[in-house]
């Protein structure tokens, strides 16, 4: 029997009504919209946490269940809406968070985006242990490709400083845009992170990187 898949979701902003001025169309998705696309997933994959996914991507031989991981990356404030529903209906997710923008710091110079604080993010894990994890997606939101090679080292440094004394924290770095080099790979793995893309492929044995697929209505981002 070969190996069955482990499939990992990325979504962005999930809130009742679009904003333009602090949401990005191609990220974002209605709330009940979202929840019907969740439950219909949940009736045919058993959802759990993505260190329990790296665990059985490594080190299955033989995978008979359905299992399916749920991710959100930067770390929007309209996460508020739904992550307290996603506890409630005991699906584990992971955050991908860039610190700079948990301190006041805007995305793109937009005054009106919002992001989750570092204080709602630490009530938000302490209260619904053991659903929230948090990881890294980077310093800032920058495009990895376009970074040298110091100025990547010196983001991922400075992202992990920041977020391992927090509580949820797990070695996981999801690369912005999904986009990486080699060299950018090997310091990951270097520095006992697991790399996390946007590429829509399913994942079977692979356990050097997690795949991921946007379920945002919009294109991946």
């Amino acid at each position: 029997m070969r190996l069955r898949p482990v499939r990992v979701f990325c979504f962005h902003h999930v809130s009742d009504v679009f904003e333009p001025e602090t949401m990005w169309e191609c990220d974002w998705m209605q709330t009940e919209v979202f929840k019907k696309r969740i439950l219909t997933l949940k009736e045919k994959y058993t959802f759990i946490s993505l260190e329990e996914a790296h665990a059985h991507i490594a080190n299955d031989r033989f995978r008979v269940n359905n299992f399916a991981v749920l991710t959100s990356d930067d770390g929007w404030a309209s996460l508020k809406n739904i992550l307290p529903w996603l506890a409630e209906e005991k699906i584990p997710i992971t955050l991908f968070l860039n610190p700079m923008y948990m301190d006041g710091k805007h995305f793109q110079s937009r005054d009106s985006e919002v992001f989750l604080t570092k204080e709602e993010v630490a009530d938000l894990t302490e209260r619904y242990e053991p659903f929230i994890t948090i990881a890294s997606h980077g310093w800032s939101h920058e495009d990895c490709l376009k970074m040298s090679m110091e100025s990547f080292k010196d983001s991922v440094s400075k992202s992990e400083e920041y977020l391992t004394p927090m509580k949820g924290k797990v070695p996981f770095y999801a690369f912005t845009f999904g986009r990486h080099t080699t060299k950018q790979l090997e310091f990951l793995e270097q520095h006992s992170l697991v790399p996390v893309l946007i590429d829509g492929i399913v994942n079977y044995d692979d356990a050097s990187c997690i795949h991921r697929e946007c379920i945002d209505d919009g294109r991946i981002s």
